[in-house]
């Protein structure tokens, strides 16, 4: 990767002057909505808790889900009818339809920009299906789209300007001032720092390190949602965490995703008995949507004691598996299983986060200013159930929605404000993540009930400090603990099952009650139901405005 002059370090921090826009967080979301305001002249300053690339978009595997017009057989009515269909009665209608329109153009940007997708002999898109997809229309880079993706980006972002990188920056707190987000306090080992900026964008991704196991990197602990919680902003959907069904079981591995990509080409599941098995718990069969696939695997583990079932990637092919998914072979030959002649055994782990900060399509918060995008964010798109790859499709839509929002709004001034000496707050933190991870996979996973959500919330309580976060470690600790109980006490409020969100003790469906979506902040919860716009007010700005009522 190559290296420009735009990285700065925390001694210049201290004489960086205030910018036009601050982006906590890189990926997808984060470089792309800075190269896009660069483009309309303004300065901005990506921070980013570890390197530049190291993000869940970087561990993406499977591809962007997006209906191109050359595609005669799809259309973006198919892609919104599977993306409602996936969540369960919970997807905004309008924002989904808004964000898979500008599927295309999102497509046609990333290829400016160098992002090569892989391409079929005749010259167009070499599509693939996955779950919950009636259709052939994810794009991909063999199965490490998300590392294209973000190398491509990040090669970029380095080479403008406009835009400086600090890496190595911890979000420590966000700064408000009249209302109004204007920049961030930032931690580096005991050191602390300020970055003022007209406006802010959070884009810090996932929490899948609140469970014990996940498929994120090291980075996912739900730090920008737990500061704008924080701050007074509005979140959203915190009960409904997807895991993926798929991810690789064996005794000192990491639980590795494997691709649902190698479904779609023809890969099928297998019981301890060696027996295919996911025909009897859905039509779709291996196909059926994550949340239905993740809860059968947990089953069958339960009805034959297994640390385990097993995914058979030999029907596929030694030719398509060789050209198609090299990063998965690669990585179970690492671990001594080769899925030419063996299945591989696989297990559910926590993956994407369909709740998050409450936003529009194009980023904005209940706080003024405070702009979120990605996965951190919770527009509507998802629902109770993400539909496979619709995640790196929303990052995208939304970084050059909130670029083009925010360059609407002149920003040429830069923040005049005094800040006073940063106090030490204290806060409350876990004193034992590795307890949290535990309890949180165990009673807030896959299977729910209310004496076990209960159970965690006591758990967490009598493990929690309060202190002042002056340490990295510190910082971690109180981000898990808040997204943890946010997520408890959403499950708690949802006293029906719902796409990823399973309660044991009310395992209907119930739209009577709980066709809405909740909303939390320091101040209560509610209920985020379908407001009528005017002609003046886009149904989106209606939908938020009406949350923060």
């Amino acid at each position: 990767m190559s290296q420009a002059n735009t990285h700065i370090n925390l001694d210049q921090l201290n004489n960086t002057r205030p910018t036009h826009v601050l982006i906590i967080g890189s990926g997808l979301a984060g470089m792309l909505s800075a190269l896009n305001l660069s483009k309309f002249g303004l300065k901005v300053v990506i921070a980013c808790k570890g390197k530049l690339i190291e993000s869940n978009t970087a561990w993406a595997q499977g591809g962007l889900a997006a209906v191109l017009s050359n595609n005669v057989f799809d259309s973006p009515d198919r892609h919104l009818e599977d993306t409602l269909n996936a969540g369960a009665g919970l997807v905004d209608r309008t924002t989904a339809r808004d964000i898979l329109q500008d599927g295309k153009v999102l497509i046609e940007q990333l290829n400016e920009f160098g992002i090569q997708f892989d391409i079929t002999k005749d010259g167009g898109f070499d599509l693939a299906r996955e779950g919950g997809h009636s259709q052939a229309r994810v794009l991909h880079c063999k199965d490490t789209t998300g590392k294209s993706i973000a190398e491509t980006l990040a090669n970029r972002v380095q080479a403008d300007p406009n835009i400086s990188v600090i890496e190595n920056l911890w979000a420590e707190e966000l700064i408000i001032k009249n209302g109004k987000c204007v920049g961030a306090y930032f931690r580096k080992g005991s050191d602390s720092s300020a970055i003022l900026a007209s406006y802010v964008i959070l884009a810090t991704g996932g929490l899948g390190q609140a469970f014990k196991r996940t498929t994120n990197p090291w980075t996912a602990t739900g730090d920008g949602i737990a500061i704008a919680y924080r701050a007074g902003a509005k979140l959203a959907d915190m009960e409904f965490v997807q895991f993926h069904p798929t991810a690789l079981s064996l005794a000192g591995a990491p639980a590795a995703l494997i691709t649902e990509a190698v479904r779609g080409a023809g890969a099928i599941m297998l019981d301890g008995n060696g027996e295919r098995f996911m025909n009897r718990f859905h039509k779709d069969g291996e196909l059926a949507t994550r949340d239905v696939v993740a809860r059968a695997i947990n089953q069958v583990m339960q009805e034959q004691n297994l640390d385990s079932v097993f995914l058979d990637l030999r029907p596929i092919g030694k030719d398509k598996l060789e050209s198609h998914f090299p990063n998965v072979l690669n990585l179970c030959k690492h671990y001594g299983i080769d899925p030419l002649t063996q299945p591989i055994p696989i297990a559910p782990a926590a993956h994407y986060f369909m709740g998050g900060i409450l936003a529009t399509s194009d980023g904005k918060t209940s706080i003024d200013n405070l702009y979120a995008i990605g996965e951190c964010a919770t527009t509507g798109l998802h629902g109770a159930n993400r539909l496979a790859s619709n995640s790196l499709l929303e990052a995208g839509v939304m970084a050059c929605r909130a670029a083009k929002c925010l360059a609407s709004e002149a920003v040429t001034e830069l923040p005049q404000v005094t800040l006073e000496t940063k106090p030490a707050k204290a806060v409350e933190m876990i004193n034992d993540t590795e307890l949290l991870r535990n309890e949180l996979y165990k009673r807030a996973g896959l299977l729910r009930n209310e004496e076990g959500l209960k159970q965690l919330l006591q758990t967490l309580s009598q493990n929690t400090v309060l202190g002042p976060a002056d340490t990295e470690e510190k910082m971690v600790a109180a981000n898990l603990l808040t997204v943890a109980k946010l997520i408890t006490k959403a499950a708690l409020i949802r006293q029906e099952s719902r796409g990823a969100h399973y309660r044991l003790d009310y395992p209907a469906q119930n739209d009577l009650r709980f066709r809405n979506r909740i909303w939390l902040s320091q101040n209560g919860y509610g209920f985020i139901r379908e407001p009528k716009p005017s002609k003046s007010q886009p149904a989106a700005t209606a939908k938020l405005a009406a949350a923060r009522r």
